[in-house]
């Protein structure tokens, strides 16, 4: 454990509105320093470089995605020895490097993100197919009063699930009931889940009126829903996206939406983050957005605040259990 004199932490990305969790691991004797806060509006983040800056001296890092930790960032701290994500998912630090550098990744899969993001995925689903992108109070406003558009319904759709994880198990589990046929593509799963028919990611595809994203992101699938993909779904198909943008060729998609090769989608998550505010996305009537807020409840966000903290403790003092997505960067510590 590095001396009292040396524990400094920036927290680059504050997750907890409450910084309860922060507050505790300076009773602990960190030196946690506060960066942005996830909740900000206008969002802002730190440049690779602002982070660089920032982050001299330190022996930890936490955040969330906004910002990526790339090998030039983690490079430029010689100090750094443990980053404490916030989420699941940890696509935005460049593993290789940090587990080159001998520096400890945590993240936090927690029931929280399971439960939120999973009903989140259903409620977008529900959003699109019930048209309440297009029955809005402004229709009301304006005198609109049914019009020719039409609703759809889940009972007997088929459902397509890319990535039978936590998330999209969940997901799988909430719609168990609902009468409609699903669908799963996961190359990593060998047995099928209960109420789940394994199908290749081409069938999905092409058999799916709803396709909902909840893979891990990696280079084996980045833009896995692409142009191709788009011209081989059914017209009235429905996209939804709670996972990463990097799962979707978002230019793809905005023309599949535009030229009505799919009818419509529901996305938390953007090629962009923030997206433009002139995104054509925005005037899509047969979309539904969210702004990357699947698991940002008030329970959850404290949540995650707190397993974040715990695991930084854990990984600095040894005490506790630390959940570590690279132990084997153990072998490659830095030395103090």
């Amino acid at each position: 454990m590095p001396n009292a004199n040396s524990m400094s932490v920036l927290a680059f990305e504050r997750y907890d509105p409450t910084d309860s969790s922060i507050a505790w691991l300076r009773e602990k004797g960190l030196a946690v320093e506060l960066g942005h806060a996830l909740w900000e509006m206008p969002f802002k983040r730190f440049t690779e470089d602002q982070l660089i800056e920032k982050a001299q001296g330190c022996i930890a890092l936490m955040g969330a995605s906004g910002t990526r930790v790339s090998r030039r960032v983690i490079e430029a701290l010689p100090s750094l020895r443990y980053i404490s994500k916030y989420g699941i998912g940890y696509d935005s630090i460049d593993m290789e490097a940090a587990t080159e550098h001998g520096i400890l990744v945590s993240n936090t899969p927690n029931m929280f993100q399971i439960f939120t993001v999973s009903e989140h995925a259903v409620a977008m689903m529900l959003a699109v197919a019930k048209q309440l992108g297009t029955w809005t109070p402004e229709f009301m406003r304006a005198g609109g009063w049914r019009g020719l558009t039409h609703s759809a319904t889940l009972r007997g759709a088929t459902v397509g699930i890319i990535g039978l994880g936590r998330i999209g198990l969940g997901v799988a589990q909430r719609l168990s009931g609902w009468e409609a046929k699903i669908l799963g593509y996961d190359p990593y799963l060998k047995v099928a889940p209960e109420g789940v028919e394994l199908v290749g990611l081409r069938d999905l595809i092409e058999r799916s009126d709803f396709i909902t994203l909840h893979a891990a992101p990696g280079p084996d699938n980045l833009r896995m829903l692409n142009a191709e993909a788009f011209a081989a779904m059914k017209p009235n198909a429905i996209v939804v996206n709670t996972g990463r943008g990097s799962l979707i060729d978002y230019p793809a998609l905005r023309e599949a939406l535009q030229t009505g090769k799919i009818a419509g989608a529901a996305l938390d998550v953007f090629d962009q983050e923030p997206p433009r505010t002139d995104d054509p996305l925005f005037q899509m009537p047969n979309v539904i957005c969210t702004p990357h807020v699947a698991a940002w409840t008030k329970d959850g966000t404290e949540g995650i605040g707190w397993h974040a903290a715990r695991n930084l403790w854990a990984m600095i003092s040894g005490e506790g259990e630390a959940d570590i997505v690279n132990p084997e960067a153990r072998a490659n510590a830095r030395r103090t």
